[in-house]
């Protein structure tokens, strides 16, 4: 499968508090890995050691674990669509099988290796307290803040149970963030009123150059013509922006190609965000990729600490954007700004 085919696993770590969960049996059953060790906490490999973030490109560990902490957080400011509704990202992963230039993920964790955590239903049970807690407002519930939501779903299995909770609970709404076309486990699914799966998509230009290993602009928007086609609800980001002399006519073309292939009828909600790091994260991302013309403009750190482009330049690639999409038929109600 084109999302985990070319992933060679060296150890699958299993906790021990883990074994006991079914998508633990599951997630060991289908990755059959050859090294199995099993661990008391997987903090102390996946934090403890310091694992260049390209060595993902030849081999990677995965470790199967439960979540601690905090399994739900509340969203920072203009994080989804809906200005007046509640926002909230639940953690089901870390890290992603794909490679872009621009991820966050880089230098955030010290490690590239696979998460996957398998206590959905604790994660449900703080979604139900959540929603419950505040009955007479729409309450979103995103994920794949740290990990693909689609790509390993085939192997994780645990979509049906969180469909299970969205389906009862009219007041919470589900987006499930992804690049991928692994749409396994979403054709097991009947769409629902309150769950949206959002793709990612990039111009043509960008996706061939910063993207790697995932699937391409054309490729994401088949998938997305073939979930329309099943019934589900879909969203669009076009985050991050990446300036180019030509950003105007190369992001016309993809809007395009999403008008003609999907239709805006067929889209909840588009995003514009433009590509910003965390201080640390650009560090990480300047050293694996220097060559990369993501650095070709100046990035200063603005009030919030990231490092983004200048404001006026900014502004002028989110207007455009909105401008463009427009003259091709999206409602202007549909559009917003992400994290600016």
């Amino acid at each position: 499968m084109t999302t985990s085919a070319s992933m060679q696993i060296d150890t699958l770590y299993l906790e021990k508090g883990a074994r006991d969960y079914a998508a633990a049996a599951r997630i060991v059953e289908k990755l059959n890995p050859q090294k199995i060790e099993e661990i008391e906490d997987y903090q102390t490999i996946f934090s403890k050691r310091r694992t260049p973030y390209l060595s993902k490109r030849d081999t990677r560990n995965v470790f199967v674990a439960v979540k601690r902490g905090a399994l739900v957080k509340e969203a920072p400011a203009a994080y989804g669509y809906g200005s007046d509704d509640l926002h909230y990202y639940y953690i089901h992963a870390y890290n992603c099988v794909y490679e872009c230039e621009y991820c966050y993920l880089q230098g955030y964790f010290s490690s590239p290796d696979l998460v996957l955590f398998v206590n959905h239903d604790e994660i449900i049970r703080d979604m139900r307290a959540i929603a419950a807690a505040s009955a007479a407002q729409r309450v979103w519930f995103h994920a794949g803040e740290f990990s693909d939501s689609l790509a390993l779903s085939h192997i994780t299995a645990e979509l049906a149970d969180y469909w299970q909770f969205f389906s009862e609970t009219p007041n919470a709404y589900l987006e499930l963030r992804t690049k991928s076309i692994n749409l396994t486990a979403m054709r097991q699914l009947k769409p629902i009123n309150n769950a949206v799966v959002s793709f990612s998509l990039s111009t043509h230009t960008q996706a061939a150059r910063h993207d790697r290993d995932a699937p391409t602009a054309s490729q994401r928007l088949a998938a997305m013509q073939r979930l329309k086609e099943l019934g589900f609800r879909l969203g669009v980001h076009f985050d991050p922006l990446i300036y180019a002399p030509d950003f105007g006519s190369n992001f016309e073309a993809i809007v395009c190609d999403l008008s003609e292939r999907v239709g805006f009828a067929g889209i909840d909600y588009i995003s514009l965000g433009v590509v910003r790091f965390a201080k640390d994260v650009y560090r990480e991302a300047k050293e694996n990729y220097p060559a990369s013309d993501i650095f070709a403009r100046n990035f200063i750190q603005g009030t919030d600490h990231k490092m983004r482009y200048v404001r006026p330049l900014r502004l002028q690639m989110l207007e455009l954007g909105r401008e463009i999409l427009k003259k091709h038929g999206c409602p202007e109600d549909k559009i917003y700004f992400c994290m600016e």
